[in-house]
């Protein structure tokens, strides 16, 4: 039995779909929180008390060769804790790294390919593949990760 295609599968985890434009260049996906309930990163409490949103642009990966931008609606909240040192903050999504202008499965692909062909091959490579980075931010992504550690040999002495 053929079953049916669900779109919200596309969507990363934790975000409700909003809407998707179409602005002739890229594909613009609005998606919010799924809750409404913010944990404190300073504490780790939870809050209901809703200071203010703001809308936060992350790329996201390429839809049919065309570049895709993910608008996150991000709430903000009040932490009630007395012995907290912050006041407000900002919710966390999973879909995207706090600061970061890529969403984590870009961020990863962009780390796989300038481990694998460096700086400006690697470049060349996600031009084709329609992913917006360039050299240096492929070195810089290497350098800011690391390389995965390996074990290192083992020295053979002439005794052994």
């Amino acid at each position: 039995m053929a079953r049916g295609f669900n779109p919200t599968a596309l969507n990363p985890p934790g975000v409700v779909m909003e809407s998707v434009d179409d602005t002739g260049t890229a594909v613009v996906i609005t998606v919010r929180s799924s809750t409404s309930v913010g944990d404190c990163p300073g504490c780790g409490a939870s809050s209901h008390r809703v200071h203010s949103r703001y809308a936060r642009s992350v790329a996201y990966l390429p839809l049919s060769g065309r570049p895709v931008q993910l608008k996150l609606l991000v709430g903000r909240f009040r932490c009630d804790r007395a012995l907290c040192t912050r006041r407000i903050f900002s919710e966390r999504l999973a879909a995207a790294i706090p600061w970061a202008r890529r969403t984590a499965r870009l961020d990863e692909i962009v780390h796989h390919l300038g481990l694998a062909l460096g700086g400006r091959p690697a470049a060349n490579n996600a031009q084709r593949l329609r992913l917006p980075v360039s050299n240096d931010t492929l070195l810089r992504v290497v350098r800011r990760r690391g390389a995965p550690a390996f074990a290192p040999p083992q020295a053979v002495g002439i005794d052994d």
